[in-house]
């Protein structure tokens, strides 16, 4: 079952993504969005969705059902999510480079780097690089998959308390480590184990807001009429003070909670057609905008080289409307049929066709 609102949070948080990365390619600078300069919180936002939704969909299997089978289920399911897209991304990535299409050779395809972004495991904090650069966070997932039921353990005992707390203490550490790019949390060096740490704190945040969801006190709280506009106005505010971006994420659980619940005005923002449309495809559109914006940048370069100037605006607007298509199309041939190939494969018949869950980046 998809809650709507939740489908809608991930495609607003992917797009949000996407605002903050167009300026940090030159080319097309001049278009920062002050609304966006934290935007890079949002994948923070994606690690606490992926501890909730898996929690939705796998913590009675994976906790009450707990075995080798179900473990290993688990982890199929996962990397059938995951794993066909990172693939295809990484191989065109690594094309890019060889090509040079970028204009740069930032990263160098040794069989360590190789390897690693093959299975996955390149931002685990022994150095080797991402080829695809926003997959490390994709791959830190892959590390929270992998330890998800002793999370889940902890998060549904008594201990719960002591997680939290660990979850904020991790997020402070890594604020406070001095090697966050835009902000105290963009942290995604690929030889530290603090990009890993920011991936774990943020989903065990999502397995502990999942197991509060129900219980009455919580609802009592957010599950109202003006909980979604008191949560979005609490972020909005956080955001305005500098430097505290452990206390904006530590706000995220609150809106993921709110958009669960699925008052009317979290559909209205999270659930209409384009917030829904955005979050099935918001795995490809965070994979893939990258690319689509530096072969955008270096087109608009090589036209004002041949005179066309005045026009980067309509760049922009094609690299958006590429960006879409790209992904709307990656979503249905990669994601959903590589999903339904892996799924045959283990099971050994056919699944009917049906749309996935958004994956988090």
């Amino acid at each position: 079952m998809r809650v709507a609102s939740l489908t809608g949070l991930r495609g607003v948080a992917a797009v949000s993504v996407l605002l903050y990365h167009i300026p940090h390619q030159p080319a097309f600078a001049g278009f920062a969005i002050p609304l966006f300069s934290r935007a890079y919180l949002a994948v923070d936002l994606f690690f606490i969705l992926s501890g909730f939704v898996i929690s939705y969909g796998y913590h009675d299997r994976v906790l009450n059902h707990l075995g080798a089978s179900s473990y290993i289920d688990f982890l199929i399911n996962r990397m059938a999510r995951v794993w066909p897209l990172h693939l295809i991304v990484t191989l065109v990535f690594g094309l890019r480079i060889l090509l040079n299409i970028s204009g740069s050779q930032s990263i160098d395809l040794t069989p360590a780097n190789i390897f690693a972004n093959l299975f996955m495991v390149q931002s685990w904090g022994w150095g080797t690089q991402p080829i695809a650069g926003n997959s490390w966070s994709v791959s830190t997932e892959v590390a929270a998959y992998l330890i998800y039921p002793l999370i889940a353990i902890i998060a549904f005992s008594r201990w719960a308390w002591a997680q939290a707390a660990l979850c904020v203490g991790l997020l402070v550490l890594v604020a406070s480590s001095g090697m966050g790019s835009s902000g105290p949390l963009d942290v995604n060096d690929s030889d530290s184990v603090l990009t890993l740490l920011r991936c774990l704190a943020g989903f065990s945040l999502g397995v502990l807001t999942f197991r509060v969801a129900e219980k009455p006190w919580c609802k009592a709280l957010i599950d109202r009429p003006s909980g979604f506009a008191l949560v979005c106005g609490l972020i909005a505010l956080a955001l305005l003070l500098p430097r505290a971006d452990v206390l904006v994420v530590c706000l995220m659980p609150a809106l993921v909670l709110s958009c669960y619940y699925d008052g009317p005005a979290a559909r209205s923002v999270m659930a209409n057609p384009l917030s829904f449309h955005l979050g099935l495809i918001s795995y490809s559109i965070y994979l893939w905008h990258p690319l689509v914006r530096d072969v955008a940048a270096r087109t608009m370069n090589v036209a004002q080289r041949h005179g066309i100037i005045g026009f980067d605006w309509l760049f922009l607007g094609g690299m958006v409307a590429a960006t879409w298509l790209i992904c709307w199309v990656s979503y249905l041939l990669i994601e959903v049929r590589g999903h339904r190939l892996i799924k045959w494969l283990q099971r050994g018949r056919p699944e009917r066709p049906r749309p996935i869950e958004a994956a988090a980046p």
